[in-house]
């Protein structure tokens, strides 16, 4: 059987190569897009949980709200970007986790407050620094700008290494805890006191989307 295989692929070698190269266009394709289609903010809104995250990056200028009007994916900040392998097994992970909570879970009880407090482990410095290319130089930051920016190098590779998001809080979510409070207030006082930010936001927030 497998001799009779390999002479009709050696009898059809032209044949085999074409449809080998067509499998393989079409498999990059398929890939490219899958990639491509859940990389964005219209598809990590399909989640209803991640509407807080979503709107606060609308304020954000990495969510176009800049003089440049620049428009940085979900995906260019929250994935590694080491290689090609790390970045479609890290999404292929937390695809099938968040889906499961989504889902099969209650992610009305997340407390996505707390989770502010491990940021660093939502945001990839490689992201950062791929964009922010001159953070060290570039003389549009203030001097003590600079010399944060400094101190972070300093700290690389040591026991008392910083992320990029231990100092920039909020980066690329402007105004992300007020915005989590029009949702799930974190302390008593604020529950029904909130009620209009929220409708204003989710309005601001589908005109966005359309």
């Amino acid at each position: 059987m497998i001799k009779k295989l390999f002479l009709i692929i050696k009898n059809n070698l032209l044949l085999t190569l074409l449809v080998g190269v067509l499998v393989g266009l079409l498999s990059s394709w398929v890939l490219y897009e899958g990639l491509h289609r859940t990389s964005d903010d219209r598809f990590c809104i399909v989640c209803h949980e991640m509407k807080p995250m979503v709107a606060a990056y609308h304020n954000d200028v990495h969510g176009g709200n800049g003089k440049v009007g620049i428009k940085v994916s979900c995906v260019a900040c929250h994935l590694p970007h080491d290689n090609v392998f790390a970045y479609i097994a890290t999404k292929a992970r937390n695809g099938v986790v968040e889906g499961a909570i989504h889902f099969f879970g209650n992610p009305d009880a997340i407390d996505w407050q707390a989770n502010r407090a491990n940021r660093a482990h939502f945001v990839e410095d490689t992201a950062c620094a791929g964009c922010h290319t001159n953070y060290k130089t570039n003389e549009a930051i203030s001097e003590q700008g600079r010399k944060m920016h400094a101190h972070y190098d300093s700290l690389k590779d040591t026991d008392k290494e910083i992320s990029c998001a231990s100092c920039h809080v909020e980066v690329g979510h402007k105004g992300l805890r007020s915005m989590l409070n029009y949702y799930n207030p974190e302390y008593e006082y604020y529950k029904g006191k909130l009620d209009k930010q929220k409708e204003v936001a989710e309005k601001k927030l589908a005109e966005e989307m359309k």
